[in-house]
Order: C-alpha cells, then sequence, then structure tokens
C-alpha cells in the first residue's frame, strides 16, 4: 500500500538529532506532491540508553520506544508516524478533538511519463527537464553512487536568476523519488506568477 502522508525533507534530517533531545518538536507530512498537509507534534523524553516518543497527530496520541543502539531508529521513527498518518496503526490513545479541514483531491502535478523519468534519474542519476506549464521548465540534475544507497540532487527554476535546491538523501530509492517529486514541486509552486500564488 503506497503512502499517501510522507515527512517533509527537513522533518526526515532532523529526526536523527530529536533522537537524542528532550523536547518538544513540530512536524508536517505532505501528500503527494504537497497538495495536502498534516501538522504533528513529537514529544521525546530521553531514558536509559533509549528515548520515549509520543506523536500526537490527526486527532490522536500514539508512542514508540526507540532504543539508541537502533542504527537507524530514525528510519524507523519516521516509518511510525508516515504509518500513523496513512491510518495503518490502530491503537491509539484519543487526544483533544482538532478538525481537520476537508480538502478536494487535485489533480497530480506530474503526469506518470514525468514520474517514471524521475523514477530513471533516481535509479541511473542524469538531468532532465520537467515541464509542468511554467516559462521555463524545472532542470533535474541527479548523482548517484555504486558504492551508497542514495542520491545528491540539485533543481534550479529560472533563467537569468534562477531559484535552486540541492540536496542529499542517504535513504532507499523510493523515499529519493519522494524527496524529489517534493522539490519540484516546491519549485514549481515557488516559480507561479505572484497573482496565481494569492489566488491559491
Amino acid at each position: 500500500m503506497s503512502n499517501l502522508f510522507t515527512l517533509s525533507d527537513s522533518s526526515l534530517r532532523s529526526l536523527a538529532a530529536q533522537l537524542h533531545l528532550n523536547g518538544k518538536f513540530n512536524h508536517t507530512c505532505r501528500s503527494a506532491y504537497g497538495r495536502r498537509v498534516l501538522q504533528l507534534t513529537m514529544q521525546v523524553e530521553q531514558g536509559a540508553g533509549e528515548a520515549a516518543v509520543l506523536i500526537e497527530i490527526g486527532g490522536e496520541r500514539h508512542r514508540i520506544t526507540i532504543s539508541h543502539r537502533e542504527p537507524r531508529g530514525d528510519v524507523n521513527l519516521a516509518d511510525f508516524i508516515e504509518a500513523i498518518a496513512n491510518g495503518r496503526i490502530d491503537s491509539a490513545e484519543p487526544a483533544p478533538a482538532r478538525t481537520l479541514p476537508a480538502l478536494p483531491e487535485l489533480e497530480p502535478l506530474l503526469d506518470t511519463a514525468q514520474q517514471q523519468a524521475l523514477r530513471d534519474l533516481v535509479r541511473k542519476g542524469g538531468f532532465l527537464d520537467v515541464h509542468i506549464g511554467l516559462e521555463h521548465p524545472v532542470k533535474v540534475a541527479v548523482h548517484r553512487t555504486h558504492n551508497t544507497q542514495g542520491i545528491t540532487a540539485l533543481l534550479a527554476l529560472g533563467e537569468s536568476q534562477p531559484r535552486t535546491t540541492a540536496w542529499t538523501l542517504r535513504q532507499q530509492p523510493e523515499k529519493c523519488f519522494r524527496a524529489l517529486m517534493e522539490s519540484v514541486e516546491y519549485l514549481a509552486a515557488a516559480g507561479q506568477p505572484k497573482t496565481a500564488r494569492n489566488a491559491a
């Protein structure tokens, strides 16, 4: 079953550090192409060699304990959060009632062929111009190494003063693909004319 909601890039990057801190942290789960958003809070309390984590999202509370001896505890926590956001975890304590707005389903930003082209970039590396109805395409370059998992991506939109984003993500190909899609959507939103952004 595919995820409707996934953690944002910034949340994925910060989970590892936050697992070793005490405090409350805010995170965001986005739907495909970032069209819908779920806000969540994460309360972390340090114990003897482990972190007790309380997740509050969508009117529910969920708890998980992550051992600091786990080599990829942040990945397990990310999977747990995304499972909650996508309704795959049933047991939860009721949290104070919260009203989430019902948003209409929007058309995907990229068609099937464009999505497949991005998947191929994640798998092989290379570059691609993604045409999304703006004056200029989103230029995407992906570098991957064969001895480590993950990619380095550089995206740009525009010519004389392009908007750019660059990042490296050491994750499985599907997570890299979702991060790449989110970056394309981010640049697409930033590149819309101001009047279109204000009307949205």
